[in-house]
This record gives C-alpha cells, structure tokens and sequence, in this order.
C-alpha cells in the first residue's frame, strides 16, 4: 500500500484520489451482505469493469464484459 501512496503523493489530483478510495472502501466494509472475501472479490471485479468501460479492455478472450 505504501507504494502506491507514495505514487499517489505526487499527483496533483492527489485529494480526490484519496477521497474516492476511501469512499469506495467505507462502502464494502459497511456492506453486510459480503464476508471478507467477497469483499475483495467486489473490489477485483469492479477493477475489471471500470477498466473495461474505460479502455474496453477485458483482459480475456470474451469480446463482451458481463453486466
């Protein structure tokens, strides 16, 4: 996690970056539909997606990205 706070640190959008991560992880913890790995299963699945819509990237074979 350092890492990427360190990288983070040097960007000039560093605030919102920071907010919206934190408003991202607030959400899943209170979420009391999922257990810890779910949680993470939702951050890795909403990682995918996002990079999908962004840059229609779906990392595998499949031309489509499930909804």
């Amino acid at each position: 996690m350092n890492y990427m706070l360190d990288k983070i640190e040097l960007l000039e959008n560093k605030e919102a970056i920071l907010n919206g991560a934190e408003e991202i992880v607030n959400s899943l913890l209170e979420n009391e539909k999922l257990d810890k790995s779910e949680k993470l299963m939702t951050i890795e699945l909403a990682m995918a997606k996002l990079n999908y819509k962004l840059y229609n990237i779906s990392g595998d074979s499949k031309e489509e990205m499930p909804k």
